[in-house]
Protein backbone atom coordinates (compact mmCIF):
# COMPACT_ATOMS: atom_id res chain seq x y z
CA UNK A 1 0.00 0.00 0.00
CA UNK A 2 2.82 2.38 0.83
CA UNK A 3 4.39 1.74 -2.58
CA UNK A 4 1.21 2.82 -4.35
CA UNK A 5 1.05 5.99 -2.26
CA UNK A 6 4.65 6.82 -3.21
CA UNK A 7 3.91 6.20 -6.91
CA UNK A 8 0.84 8.46 -6.78
CA UNK A 9 2.87 11.21 -5.08
CA UNK A 10 5.64 10.93 -7.69
CA UNK A 11 3.25 11.15 -10.63
CA UNK A 12 1.37 14.00 -8.97
CA UNK A 13 4.59 15.98 -8.48
CA UNK A 14 5.66 15.34 -12.08
CA UNK A 15 2.23 16.42 -13.33
CA UNK A 16 2.32 19.65 -11.33
CA UNK A 17 5.85 20.37 -12.58
CA UNK A 18 4.83 19.72 -16.20
CA UNK A 19 1.78 21.98 -15.85
CA UNK A 20 3.92 24.76 -14.39
CA UNK A 21 6.47 24.49 -17.20
CA UNK A 22 3.70 24.55 -19.81
CA UNK A 23 2.21 27.68 -18.27
CA UNK A 24 5.63 29.33 -18.47
CA UNK A 25 6.25 28.30 -22.07
CA UNK A 26 2.82 29.11 -23.46
CA UNK A 27 2.30 32.63 -24.76
CA UNK A 28 -0.31 35.04 -23.46
CA UNK A 29 -1.85 35.89 -26.83
CA UNK A 30 -5.38 35.35 -25.57
CA UNK A 31 -4.83 37.77 -22.70
CA UNK A 32 -3.38 40.35 -25.11
CA UNK A 33 -6.38 40.00 -27.43
CA UNK A 34 -8.90 40.37 -24.60
CA UNK A 35 -7.16 43.48 -23.30
CA UNK A 36 -6.96 44.99 -26.78
CA UNK A 37 -10.67 44.41 -27.41
CA UNK A 38 -11.52 45.91 -24.02
CA UNK A 39 -9.52 49.02 -24.85
CA UNK A 40 -6.75 48.45 -22.35
CA UNK A 41 -3.08 48.51 -23.25
CA UNK A 42 -1.14 45.38 -22.59
CA UNK A 43 1.68 47.38 -21.13
CA UNK A 44 -0.63 48.61 -18.37
CA UNK A 45 -0.74 45.13 -16.75
CA UNK A 46 2.76 43.69 -16.47
CA UNK A 47 1.71 41.16 -13.83
CA UNK A 48 0.56 38.76 -16.57
CA UNK A 49 4.11 37.91 -17.67
CA UNK A 50 6.08 38.81 -14.56
CA UNK A 51 6.23 35.24 -13.24
CA UNK A 52 7.20 33.87 -16.65
CA UNK A 53 9.92 36.47 -17.10
CA UNK A 54 11.32 35.63 -13.67
CA UNK A 55 11.19 31.84 -14.10
CA UNK A 56 12.16 31.40 -17.76
CA UNK A 57 15.84 32.36 -17.21
CA UNK A 58 16.00 29.78 -14.40
CA UNK A 59 14.79 27.04 -16.77
CA UNK A 60 17.22 28.20 -19.44
CA UNK A 61 20.17 28.12 -17.03
CA UNK A 62 19.12 24.69 -15.78
CA UNK A 63 18.97 23.30 -19.32
CA UNK A 64 22.28 24.89 -20.35
CA UNK A 65 24.05 23.57 -17.24
CA UNK A 66 22.77 20.06 -17.86
CA UNK A 67 23.80 20.22 -21.54
CA UNK A 68 27.37 21.32 -20.89
CA UNK A 69 28.92 17.81 -20.69
CA UNK A 70 26.82 16.45 -23.57
CA UNK A 71 27.18 19.13 -26.24
CA UNK A 72 28.30 17.49 -29.52
CA UNK A 73 31.72 18.52 -30.78
CA UNK A 74 30.62 18.23 -34.38
CA UNK A 75 29.10 21.49 -35.58
CA UNK A 76 26.96 19.76 -38.20
CA UNK A 77 24.88 18.02 -35.53
CA UNK A 78 24.24 21.32 -33.77
CA UNK A 79 23.32 22.94 -37.09
CA UNK A 80 20.86 20.13 -37.82
CA UNK A 81 19.26 20.58 -34.41
CA UNK A 82 19.02 24.33 -34.92
CA UNK A 83 17.33 23.83 -38.29
CA UNK A 84 14.84 21.49 -36.64
CA UNK A 85 14.17 24.10 -33.98
CA UNK A 86 13.76 26.80 -36.63
CA UNK A 87 11.10 24.71 -38.39
CA UNK A 88 9.21 24.76 -35.09
CA UNK A 89 9.55 28.54 -34.83
CA UNK A 90 12.21 28.49 -32.10
CA UNK A 91 15.09 30.88 -32.84
CA UNK A 92 16.70 31.37 -29.45
CA UNK A 93 20.53 31.10 -29.60
CA UNK A 94 20.53 28.84 -26.54
CA UNK A 95 17.63 26.64 -27.71
CA UNK A 96 19.91 23.83 -28.91
CA UNK A 97 21.76 23.68 -25.58
CA UNK A 98 18.50 23.76 -23.63
CA UNK A 99 17.09 20.96 -25.80
CA UNK A 100 20.11 18.73 -25.18
CA UNK A 101 20.09 19.59 -21.48
CA UNK A 102 16.46 18.68 -21.00
CA UNK A 103 17.05 15.39 -22.80
CA UNK A 104 19.47 14.49 -20.03
CA UNK A 105 17.22 15.85 -17.26
CA UNK A 106 14.13 14.00 -18.48
CA UNK A 107 16.23 10.87 -19.00
CA UNK A 108 17.16 10.93 -15.31
CA UNK A 109 13.58 11.65 -14.28
CA UNK A 110 12.33 8.81 -16.50
CA UNK A 111 14.88 6.38 -15.07
CA UNK A 112 13.94 7.23 -11.49
CA UNK A 113 10.20 7.20 -12.14
CA UNK A 114 10.34 4.01 -14.21
CA UNK A 115 12.40 2.26 -11.55
CA UNK A 116 9.91 3.28 -8.85
CA UNK A 117 6.97 1.99 -10.92
CA UNK A 118 8.90 -1.18 -11.81
CA UNK A 119 9.53 -1.93 -8.13
CA UNK A 120 5.80 -1.71 -7.43
CA UNK A 121 5.08 -4.35 -10.08
CA UNK A 122 8.18 -6.46 -9.40
CA UNK A 123 9.73 -5.54 -12.77
CA UNK A 124 12.42 -2.97 -11.96
CA UNK A 125 14.55 -3.63 -15.07
CA UNK A 126 11.60 -3.23 -17.44
CA UNK A 127 10.41 -0.10 -15.65
CA UNK A 128 13.92 1.36 -15.69
CA UNK A 129 14.29 0.74 -19.43
CA UNK A 130 10.86 2.06 -20.42
CA UNK A 131 11.14 5.09 -18.15
CA UNK A 132 14.54 6.04 -19.53
CA UNK A 133 13.35 5.57 -23.12
CA UNK A 134 10.26 7.72 -22.57
CA UNK A 135 12.24 10.42 -20.79
CA UNK A 136 14.87 10.57 -23.53
CA UNK A 137 12.36 10.67 -26.39
CA UNK A 138 9.99 13.16 -24.73
CA UNK A 139 11.86 16.32 -25.91
CA UNK A 140 12.03 14.99 -29.47
CA UNK A 141 8.32 14.23 -29.43
CA UNK A 142 7.61 17.71 -28.07
CA UNK A 143 9.71 19.22 -30.87
CA UNK A 144 7.78 17.26 -33.50
CA UNK A 145 4.48 18.46 -32.05
CA UNK A 146 5.73 22.06 -32.05
CA UNK A 147 6.89 21.72 -35.65
CA UNK A 148 3.53 20.33 -36.74
CA UNK A 149 1.68 23.13 -34.93
CA UNK A 150 3.97 25.76 -36.47
CA UNK A 151 3.45 24.42 -40.00
CA UNK A 152 -0.32 24.23 -39.56
CA UNK A 153 -0.43 27.78 -38.24
CA UNK A 154 1.56 29.06 -41.22
CA UNK A 155 -0.72 27.27 -43.69
CA UNK A 156 -3.82 28.58 -41.93
CA UNK A 157 -2.73 32.21 -41.56
CA UNK A 158 -1.01 32.80 -44.89
CA UNK A 159 -4.17 33.59 -46.97
CA UNK A 160 -5.25 36.24 -44.45
CA UNK A 161 -1.79 37.79 -44.52
CA UNK A 162 -1.80 37.91 -48.32
CA UNK A 163 -5.18 39.65 -48.34
CA UNK A 164 -3.85 42.33 -46.01
CA UNK A 165 -0.70 42.64 -48.06
CA UNK A 166 -2.75 43.18 -51.24
CA UNK A 167 -4.67 45.97 -49.51
CA UNK A 168 -1.45 47.60 -48.30
CA UNK A 169 0.25 47.42 -51.72
CA UNK A 170 -2.80 48.78 -53.54
CA UNK A 171 -2.92 51.61 -51.00
CA UNK A 172 0.56 52.70 -52.11
CA UNK A 173 2.93 50.97 -49.69
CA UNK A 174 6.06 49.21 -50.89
CA UNK A 175 6.52 45.48 -50.43
CA UNK A 176 8.85 45.95 -47.45
CA UNK A 177 6.49 48.41 -45.77
CA UNK A 178 3.54 46.13 -46.50
CA UNK A 179 5.33 43.16 -44.90
CA UNK A 180 6.11 45.26 -41.84
CA UNK A 181 2.54 46.51 -41.52
CA UNK A 182 1.02 43.07 -42.00
CA UNK A 183 3.41 41.64 -39.42
CA UNK A 184 2.29 44.26 -36.91
CA UNK A 185 -1.42 43.74 -37.60
CA UNK A 186 -1.22 39.96 -37.35
CA UNK A 187 0.77 39.89 -34.11
CA UNK A 188 -2.31 38.91 -32.08
CA UNK A 189 -4.33 36.79 -34.51
CA UNK A 190 -1.39 34.92 -36.09
CA UNK A 191 1.75 35.49 -33.98
CA UNK A 192 3.86 32.82 -35.69
CA UNK A 193 3.49 34.24 -39.19
CA UNK A 194 3.87 37.77 -37.81
CA UNK A 195 7.23 36.86 -36.33
CA UNK A 196 8.42 35.32 -39.59
CA UNK A 197 7.47 38.44 -41.54
CA UNK A 198 9.18 40.66 -38.98
CA UNK A 199 12.39 38.61 -39.26
CA UNK A 200 12.30 38.91 -43.06
CA UNK A 201 11.74 42.67 -42.79
CA UNK A 202 14.62 43.06 -40.34
CA UNK A 203 16.93 41.19 -42.71
CA UNK A 204 16.14 43.72 -45.45
CA UNK A 205 16.85 46.56 -43.03
CA UNK A 206 20.31 45.24 -42.18
CA UNK A 207 21.35 45.14 -45.84
CA UNK A 208 20.06 41.96 -47.45
CA UNK A 209 18.13 42.23 -50.69
CA UNK A 210 14.45 41.46 -50.73
CA UNK A 211 14.93 38.27 -52.73
CA UNK A 212 17.57 36.99 -50.31
CA UNK A 213 15.40 37.72 -47.28
CA UNK A 214 12.45 35.96 -48.91
CA UNK A 215 14.60 32.94 -49.76
CA UNK A 216 15.81 32.86 -46.16
CA UNK A 217 12.16 32.91 -45.09
CA UNK A 218 11.42 29.85 -47.23
CA UNK A 219 14.53 28.03 -46.02
CA UNK A 220 13.89 28.89 -42.39
CA UNK A 221 10.26 27.76 -42.28
CA UNK A 222 10.57 24.82 -44.72
CA UNK A 223 6.87 25.26 -45.48
CA UNK A 224 5.48 24.38 -48.91
CA UNK A 225 3.01 27.28 -49.00
CA UNK A 226 5.63 29.81 -47.94
CA UNK A 227 8.13 28.40 -50.45
CA UNK A 228 5.65 28.74 -53.33
CA UNK A 229 4.82 32.28 -52.20
CA UNK A 230 8.49 33.24 -52.13
CA UNK A 231 9.06 31.78 -55.60
CA UNK A 232 6.06 33.68 -56.94
CA UNK A 233 7.17 37.01 -55.42
CA UNK A 234 10.75 36.61 -56.67
CA UNK A 235 9.56 35.83 -60.19
CA UNK A 236 7.05 38.70 -60.18
CA UNK A 237 9.75 41.12 -59.07
CA UNK A 238 12.19 39.78 -61.66
CA UNK A 239 9.81 40.01 -64.60
CA UNK A 240 8.11 43.23 -63.52
CA UNK A 241 4.56 41.90 -63.21
CA UNK A 242 1.96 43.23 -60.80
CA UNK A 243 2.73 42.08 -57.28
CA UNK A 244 -0.78 42.86 -56.02
CA UNK A 245 -2.48 40.80 -58.72
CA UNK A 246 -0.08 37.90 -58.20
CA UNK A 247 -0.67 37.99 -54.43
CA UNK A 248 -4.45 38.07 -54.93
CA UNK A 249 -4.38 35.01 -57.19
CA UNK A 250 -2.03 33.18 -54.86
CA UNK A 251 -4.22 34.00 -51.85
CA UNK A 252 -7.27 32.57 -53.66
CA UNK A 253 -5.34 29.37 -54.42
CA UNK A 254 -4.21 29.00 -50.81
CA UNK A 255 -7.71 29.67 -49.52
CA UNK A 256 -9.11 27.02 -51.85
CA UNK A 257 -6.47 24.55 -50.67
CA UNK A 258 -7.32 25.36 -47.04
CA UNK A 259 -11.02 24.78 -47.68
CA UNK A 260 -10.31 21.48 -49.42
CA UNK A 261 -8.13 20.36 -46.50
CA UNK A 262 -10.97 21.19 -44.09
CA UNK A 263 -13.43 19.22 -46.24
CA UNK A 264 -11.03 16.28 -46.28
CA UNK A 265 -10.79 16.32 -42.49
CA UNK A 266 -14.57 16.49 -42.24
CA UNK A 267 -14.85 13.55 -44.65
CA UNK A 268 -12.52 11.45 -42.51
CA UNK A 269 -14.52 12.20 -39.36
CA UNK A 270 -17.28 9.72 -40.26
CA UNK A 271 -14.73 6.95 -40.78
CA UNK A 272 -13.03 7.72 -37.47
CA UNK A 273 -16.36 7.70 -35.64
CA UNK A 274 -17.21 4.21 -36.90
CA UNK A 275 -14.69 2.54 -34.56
CA UNK A 276 -16.05 3.92 -31.25
CA UNK A 277 -19.56 3.46 -32.67
CA UNK A 278 -19.03 -0.26 -33.26
CA UNK A 279 -16.96 -0.91 -30.14
CA UNK A 280 -18.92 1.08 -27.54
CA UNK A 281 -22.28 2.40 -28.74
CA UNK A 282 -23.64 -0.58 -30.63
CA UNK A 283 -22.96 -3.14 -27.83
CA UNK A 284 -24.60 -0.88 -25.25
CA UNK A 285 -27.62 -0.30 -27.51
CA UNK A 286 -27.91 -4.03 -28.21
CA UNK A 287 -27.81 -4.85 -24.50
CA UNK A 288 -30.49 -2.27 -23.70
CA UNK A 289 -32.80 -3.40 -26.51
CA UNK A 290 -32.26 -7.16 -26.41
CA UNK A 291 -31.55 -7.57 -22.68
CA UNK A 292 -35.18 -7.66 -21.47
CA UNK A 293 -36.19 -10.11 -24.21
CA UNK A 294 -33.33 -12.46 -23.30
CA UNK A 295 -34.26 -12.33 -19.61
CA UNK A 296 -37.88 -13.17 -20.43
CA UNK A 297 -36.79 -16.13 -22.58
CA UNK A 298 -34.48 -17.65 -19.95
CA UNK A 299 -37.26 -19.58 -18.09
CA UNK A 300 -38.43 -21.19 -21.34
CA UNK A 301 -34.85 -22.19 -22.27
CA UNK A 302 -34.54 -24.11 -19.01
Amino acid sequence: MNQYIVIICIFGAVGVLAYWVMRLLLDDTGEKLRQRLSGQGYEDSPDVTRSAEASAPLLNRLGEAAAEPFMPKDGSRVSTLRRSLARAGIYSPSAARIMIGFKFILLMVGLIGGYAVGLAFAMPVLGLSLGGLVGYLAPQLWLKLQTSAHQKELNYSLPDALDLMVVCIEAGLTIDSAMQRVGEELSLAHPRLSRELEIAHMETRVGLSRSESLKNLATRTNNAAVTSLVAMMVQAERFGTSIAQALRVHADCLRTARQQAAEEIAGRASVKMSFPLVLFIFPATFIVLAGPAVLNMLPFLK
